[in-house]
Order: structure tokens, then sequence, then C-alpha cells
């Protein structure tokens, strides 16, 4: 067994919180449930959290309810509001509604039409107002004619990957990050050293949030290698999950730049998903890249972007 160091064992604790927290929003979370995930005494775990993670448990727990709110709003248009309000915990509309306004600065309705503002606009700090970026309102997406002509998407089953992965925070949306370049290598050079790399081995990014709704230093985002299923613990900075399987909206993109990638995921959150007939649910998208490396050829970025998507709901 591979005995992690004090740090490293925080830092497992704490993905593991996190994680639970994201596959239960619509669920009542409490203090002792959460210290209880950790391992961590109730009295002490407010504090590790918040001293580990920049903010407190319940503002942790908040954010990530409007933010999934809001990603809801725009991304599943036919879905009512109080529906969305009540799938991410909150007890009633009113309640909902106060704190939606109070985060983003105009009523979740609103939300859904707000023209969409310059990548540059900044967020609020924990506690005020605020005038936060929108999500792009998804008929702004005909301005790309390009990316419309060129999307190939297909809906696929993927399986449940069992993978290592190292968490990072901190990323914007078409922007390559040494940060996140490094996290891949460690977590590919820990897959590689144990012995695990074989033919079916997957490299796998997962961008929890959107910086179109988050503020890009709270943005997670997990680095990801596929390993065996009898694979269960690992090293001191490198942790163990599943990334959840079903149907998911598959686009190959294969470009020379970062930023081209956000404007082709963009293009098909905006342009082919209200076509579809298909809605994204509240998986995180996935992005596994392949080995662009061809002799005589410039390196290129070559990836599948998946959306987690179940069919469109009709509201009756």
């Amino acid at each position: 067994m591979i005995t992690s160091s004090p740090r490293g064992e925080y830092t497992t604790r704490l993905n593991r919180v996190v994680n639970h927290i994201g596959a239960r929003l619509d669920e009542p979370l409490t203090l002792r449930e959460l210290a209880d995930v950790a391992g961590f005494s109730p009295y002490h775990f407010h504090r590790i959290f918040k001293g580990v993670m920049g903010e407190t448990l319940s503002s942790f727990i908040w954010r990530l309810r409007l933010e999934r709110a809001a990603n809801l709003l725009v991304r599943q248009p036919r879905t009512r509001v109080t529906d969305i309000a009540l799938s991410c915990g909150f007890s009633s509309h009113s309640n909902f509604a106060r704190a939606f306004k109070e985060r983003f600065g105009v009523s979740a309705s609103e939300f859904r039409t707000v023209q969409p503002r310059k990548p540059g606009d900044t967020d609020r700090k924990e506690g005020e107002g605020s005038t936060t970026r929108a999500l792009y309102a998804p008929n702004e997406w005909a301005r790309y004619p390009k990316e419309r002509r060129t999307m190939n998407v297909e809906v696929k089953t993927l399986p449940t990957y069992h993978v290592a992965y190292i968490r990072r925070f901190a990323y914007s949306k078409g922007v390559f990050a040494e940060h996140l370049n490094a996290a891949f290598q460690q977590v590919c050079g820990w897959v590689a050293a144990q012995g695990l790399f074989g033919p079916d081995t997957l490299v796998i990014g997962v961008p929890h949030d959107n910086p179109d709704v988050t503020p890009n230093d709270r943005c997670r985002y997990d680095a990801c290698v596929t390993v065996p299923s009898s694979v269960t613990t690992a090293s001191t900075d490198v942790d163990i999950q599943d990334l959840p399987g079903g149907r998911y909206a598959v686009l190959r993109i294969d470009v020379d730049e970062p930023a081209e990638i956000g404007l082709k995921a963009d293009a098909m959150y905006g342009d082919w998903l209200p076509r579809s007939g298909f809605q994204a649910d509240d998986r995180p998208p996935l992005e596994i890249y392949y080995d662009s490396d061809e002799p005589g050829t410039e390196k290129r970025i070559v990836l599948d972007f998946c959306i987690p998507v179940t069919p469109l709901r009709s509201l009756a």
C-alpha cells in the first residue's frame, strides 16, 4: 500500500468531499455528513475546509448550486425555472430567485436571454453583489458559421472511466495553462511508473466548472488517465475516481491553437445542442485527448469533446 504525505492525504480527503458535494447538490448537505466523508472531526472540519479551499463550506456549496442553476438555465431552455431551482437544492422558488439575482444581478428568466459580456468582466468578491459574466445566449452562436459547417457530432454511450487524476484550480476557456499541462505530465508519469499504461489507456480532462459563470480562480479541472479497476489507491498527489458513463454528444476537434477548442465547444453548446433533440445534464463534460504526433507534421491538438446529454423534455 502506498502511503501519502500529510498534505497529500488532506488533498485526497477534500477531493472526496468536493466530489460528494457535486454529486448531491439537490440534497441537504450537513456539516457532520461532509466531515464524515473527509474523516475529520466536525468541530474542526469547517476551518480545515476554509483554510485549504479559500472559502467557507457553506459559501462553496451555495456557489456551486447557483452556478449549476445558471448552466442549466441556458443548457435546458425548456425546463421550468422552479424545477431547476429544486434540482439544485433550493427549498423554494422564492429563495432561489432572491439568491440568483443577488449572485448574477438579473433574474433567472432574464439570465436565459441576456447578451454575452466581454471575457474580461470581473466577478464579485465573496459576499458582495455580483455583475458576473453571463453565459452566452444560444442564438448568439449564429455568428460562428464556420463551426456550424464543420460540426460532425455523434451521440454515443460512453463507459464509466476509472481514472487516476490530479485536480487543479484556475483555468480559462481556450487558454493554454502551464499548471494544467504539468498536472497531466505528473499523472501520466505516475501511471507510467506503475506500469499501467496500455494500448487502451486514455488521457481525459474534466472541466467541472463553466468559466463563463464561475470565477476563473475557482474553476476546477481534473487531469486524468484511465487505469485498471483494480487500482484503488494512488500517491501523495494522485487520487482515484470514476468518471460517470452514459450518453454523450461527441465532437472530434482537431486544431492548432487552444482558443479554437473554446470556439468549437461553444458552437456545439449554442448551435448544435438546441437543434439536436437533446439537452445537457449536470454531469461535467469530458475532453478525451489523442496523440497527434505524426512524422513530418506539426503537432496539433486532437480531442473528443463530450457533452453529457439526455433527451429534450417537453414542458407539459
